[in-house]
């Protein structure tokens, strides 16, 4: 599933809280993991050439530079994992995009800064620069956190109903079947309600004869409609991925988004949030909302991204 992780690092222990995850990963993927880091220089080239003997680069700062990623691509490499380096140049966000597509990552790997810093990761950050531009599916830890003894056991996958958020499912599928992991598949259903319901896929919905006010009927005809047909699309994905040997589980919920994924994604104790980048309706402003910013400062776990949208062919800049 990935042949090239891209992992950016700034020289601080927090960005190195991904790396453990990234381990894992290259071990079970043999995969090849490049380090990088962006420095300051005074070139028009993007990447370094650590064998040019005039580079017009702070010789001090390249040097401890070189020498920091070269302890890692060592630890990876004594370790049998291969490994390799990157040096950026300029302004972190394009150095990190333009060598995403240079070593054609399949994955990018960061840190964000952890609870209290998560508003300013996500706007106006390099994790939120990456974040808002890249093509390529993108992982990312928060902070401080340490990875479980058994890493993904239990997968969030939120979805909308759009097809947009199921871009997520085939990488979800392929964590799950190399990882023996079960995905927790999640609607939720907004309503008015304040409350987080839980909603038992395997009961009939029907219309309580309470009241015979015509708007009371129709409100709640279409709340009914609303919940069967979020069930019939849940249990279709679980048909479809079962039936390819992936372990899922259906959660249906109704009320607000944030609120019940959080709910769901702390009862389950799940390990990872798998989820687009880019849905449509409640999950669209999840991603560039405070709803984005709410869910990521309250779970802990990592977060894999996967941008809803068709790639586009960005032309490599400054590597020539």
């Amino acid at each position: 599933m990935y042949h090239n992780i891209l992992v950016p690092l700034d020289g601080s222990q927090r960005a190195e809280s991904v790396i453990p995850y990234v381990e894992n990963l290259a071990r079970h993927e043999q995969a090849k993991v490049i380090f990088c880091q962006a420095i300051e220089p005074a070139t028009r080239s993007a990447v370094v050439d650590l064998d040019e003997e005039h580079v017009t680069f702070k010789p001090q700062k390249i040097t401890q530079t070189k020498e920091y990623l070269q302890s890692w691509q060592e630890k990876f490499q004594a370790q049998g994992l291969t490994a390799e380096i990157l040096l950026l140049r300029g302004v972190a966000v394009d150095a990190i995009l333009e060598a995403a597509n240079l070593v054609k990552a399949d994955l990018v790997a960061m840190t964000s800064q952890g609870k209290t810093g998560l508003a300013k990761i996500l706007y106006g950050s390099v994790v939120s620069g990456v974040f808002s531009r890249l093509q390529r599916p993108f992982l990312i830890v928060r902070g401080g956190t340490k990875m479980t003894v058994t890493p993904n056991q239990q997968i969030l996958v939120p979805l909308d109903g759009f097809k947009p958020s199921e871009k997520i499912l085939p990488y979800a599928k392929e964590i799950a079947q190399r990882y023996n992991t079960k995905l927790l598949l999640a609607r939720v259903v907004r309503t008015s309600h304040k409350a987080t319901t839980l909603v038992d896929v395997n009961q009939n919905f029907y219309e309580p004869k309470v009241s015979d006010a015509l708007f009371y009927k129709l409100s709640q005809h279409q709340e009914i409609e609303r919940l069967q047909n979020a069930k019939d699309y849940l249990l279709k994905w679980q048909k479809t991925l079962q039936q390819e040997g992936v372990k899922a589980e259906v959660n249906l919920m109704y009320g607000r988004p944030l609120d019940s994924l959080i709910r769901l994604a702390n009862k389950k104790d799940v390990n990872m949030v798998a989820m687009t980048s880019h849905g449509q309706g409640g999950l669209d402003r999840m991603f560039y909302g405070s709803l984005t910013n709410s869910l990521m400062q309250q779970l802990s776990c990592p977060f894999l991204f996967v941008r809803s949208s068709e790639p586009t062919k960005e032309p490599v800049k400054n590597f020539l």
